[in-house]
């Protein structure tokens, strides 16, 4: 596939998993689809990612701001869930928290700084 596309899917897919993520922290009794939408989108999240790293550099060590934001992104998708079913109380604070987290994993994709 054309990096467009990668780049497409990783943007639709992050949308899609920020959709999803907030339903179930903002609602009492979140529908279904919307963990099954947070889910699969962060899974073809992870796949367009690694889909764009093959485009832009193919072989090349990855730079520390990919590894940041891989770790930064396996945070939210495995606490993302696990908060919104827990929490009874302090879900808006946790949703912030984890919104924080998102804008710092695009913050380093944009400006790439180490």
């Amino acid at each position: 596939m054309s990096y467009e596309v990668y780049k497409f899917l990783h943007f639709i897919c992050l949308f899609m998993f920020i959709s999803g993520i907030s339903a179930s922290f903002l609602m009492e009794n979140p529908p279904k689809i919307a963990k099954i939408m947070s889910g699969i989108s962060s899974f073809i999240i992870l796949v367009a990612g690694m889909g764009l790293l093959a485009r832009t550099m193919p072989g090349e060590k990855w730079p520390g701001w990919i590894h940041a934001k891989i770790t930064i992104w396996a945070l939210i998708a495995i606490l993302g869930p696990v908060l919104a079913k827990r929490l009874k109380s302090h879900r808006g604070l946790a949703l912030i928290g984890i919104l924080v987290l998102t804008f710092v994993a695009v913050g380093l994709a944009i400006y790439q700084p180490f």
